[in-house]
């Protein structure tokens, strides 16, 4: 959470052996709320002395512990259903060797529908839909209904991808 000075929580990572645990658990004298979003709302008072705010839509599993689900600014309502992104490009890790992120598009049918775009991809389009289509782990609205490819990604001085710039320069608004 980039709005955050510190860590306020761990979880265990995916093993070989075992599942990704799916809550962050607190750390020491950190408690947790949510806003009307259902975004995350931190109180560490050994680290700041008002509530933190942040844009991370979460479930609160109890005062403290939170499985998160994605970024408020990055969810895509798709025909009343919330996507996010993140989660979709999980499950679609397995299926693409290249970068690629996942967004929504105007649609007037749907309101915006998800669409994937991949970074300089090696497999034609087909390729990429036919993997997908492999997948057992999506759902039906988490299939991109349009797939755009781009030479390369915006990216900061990191070589973190700059999403929204990444989605212009395909989506040209």
């Amino acid at each position: 959470m980039t709005e955050t000075v510190t860590h306020i929580a761990v979880r265990q990572l995916q093993s070989k052996s075992a599942e990704k645990e799916p809550y962050f658990k607190a750390l020491e004298h950190v408690t947790f709320e949510q806003d009307d979003r259902n975004c995350l709302v931190i109180h560490a008072p050994k680290l700041v002395e008002e509530a933190l705010i942040t844009n991370d839509i979460v479930e609160l599993q109890s005062e403290t512990s939170f499985q998160l689900f994605g970024r408020y600014d990055n969810v895509i309502n798709s025909g009343g259903v919330k996507l996010f992104p993140e989660q979709i490009e999980d499950k679609l890790q397995p299926a693409i060797k290249q970068r690629f992120i996942v967004a929504g598009e105007d649609d007037v049918t749907l309101g915006e529908k998800l669409i994937l775009i991949v970074e300089n991809p090696t497999d034609s389009k087909d390729d990429i839909r036919k993997a997908i289509k492999e997948l057992k782990t999506l759902g039906k609205f988490e299939v991109p209904k349009e797939i755009y490819t781009l030479e390369k990604f915006s990216e900061t001085v990191n070589g973190k991808i700059q999403r929204k710039k990444t989605i212009k320069a395909v989506l040209g608004s």
